[in-house]
């Protein structure tokens, strides 16, 4: 039904009123990624279109805040409200003259200019459309809402499934395979780019998914978050991980030539870096053999659970702590710092020897924001 996620309020204060809107972003995004899948796989959605579209109001923008608009924006298409609710709906598609004749009622219209689009009309009012199917899988159907007895809505969902049913199995009449027997000149060439094309969409997905699991480091913790990091490490600094020391936390960073050039403490915290944590980074350094001077990583994955954007994400490691990291020592990286050193060397704004020369010669926070990377001392 159209309109079920967002919500218009009037609100009434002492000298005006305004319009209140709020929607629910979540659930829309995760019916937005249903669709998609639904529709890749031979699916068909329909929207029942139950009252005016109200796309903005002073300056305000809702025309994707609800599912129903979501999948009506398109180029050069535009929708439109009567004046009053038209209570006459003229089937064009046959199939559905029961629906509309008990049901029917538009609110709002279309226009459409766009010639790519594959629109056709399934109910008007007068000479404007009302109803459509799109790309013969998205049916917007106009109509009024049922009342709430139970025989009124099974009847109202008969009716609307048997026509959309059947007016979707015409369209989509299965073609017998001696037909393709018959073979234009440009098919042979336009198989070949398509099977070109399914590879390169193949590979762009590998490829993001790659980087989806790079990002999988901002929530990660324990062992997840060690083979998260570990991955980048490899990517961004072009050295070898070794994970199989007694402390499973503690990775070696491993050269081309197998010598060991740094170690790297990787923790997941509910909050900010600890002094405890830079310790632990000490200790490890310390119980594997090697003195102060060689380097030594605290790659943290900072405010997991409080976090619920990449702004809430982004929180400052405490001065005095920083200072404690320069004093033992140690460099600290939160996850979202290590994730700006991998964007900037895939970006090619960094070569990875640079990038592995800041991280094994310098003390204290090293911060990214942006192109910016900085190794803060806390003085």
């Amino acid at each position: 039904f159209q309109g079920i996620f967002e919500k218009f309020e009037m609100q009434h204060g002492y000298m005006d009123s305004h319009l209140s809107h709020t929607y629910d972003a979540d659930e829309l995004d995760k019916r937005k990624k249903e669709v998609a899948l639904l529709l890749g796989q031979g699916g068909f959605i329909c929207f029942l279109l139950t009252k005016p579209f109200l796309d903005s109001e002073g300056g305000r923008d809702f025309a994707a805040t609800d599912l129903a608009k979501y999948e009506l924006n398109y180029a050069s298409f535009y929708r439109k409200n009567f004046s009053s609710r038209a209570a006459h709906v003229t089937p064009v598609a046959d199939e559905l003259k029961r629906f509309l004749d008990m049901f029917g009622a538009a609110s709002s219209y279309f226009e459409n200019f766009n010639k790519s689009l594959d629109c056709r009309v399934l109910a008007k009012v007068s000479n404007v459309s009302v109803g459509l199917v799109i790309d013969q899988t998205e049916y917007f159907v106009p109509s009024l809402l049922p009342d709430s007895r139970s025989e009124a809505v099974v009847e109202y969902f008969e009716l609307l499934v048997d026509a959309i049913s059947s007016i979707h199995n015409k369209l989509h009449q299965s073609i017998p395979d001696w037909v393709d027997g018959y073979e234009f000149e440009e098919e042979p060439t336009l198989r070949a780019q398509r099977s070109e094309l399914v590879t390169a969409i193949a590979e762009i997905d590998t490829r993001l998914t790659q980087l989806a699991h790079y990002k999988a480091a901002l929530v990660h913790s324990g062992p997840p978050l060690v083979a998260d990091v570990c991955t980048i490490l490899e990517s961004t600094f072009g050295v070898k991980t070794d994970a199989t020391d007694e402390f499973r936390e503690d990775v070696k960073l491993v050269d081309d030539e197998n010598k060991i050039v740094g170690l790297c403490e990787i923790k997941g915290i509910n909050r900010g870096v600890s002094r405890e944590n830079i310790n632990q980074t000490d200790s490890h350094r310390e119980r594997a053999g090697f003195d102060t001077t060689f380097p030594a990583l605290l790659i943290a994955n900072t405010n997991i659970k409080s976090a619920r954007t990449i702004s809430e994400k982004d929180q400052e490691i405490a001065g005095e702590q920083v200072k404690h990291a320069v004093h033992m020592r140690v460099l600290v990286l939160r996850t979202l710092d290590l994730l700006g050193l991998l964007r900037l060397v895939l970006a090619g704004k960094l070569s990875k020897s640079d990038a592995r020369s800041l991280v094994l010669e310098r003390v204290g926070w090293l911060r990214v924001q942006g192109t910016d990377v900085v190794v803060l001392t806390g003085e």
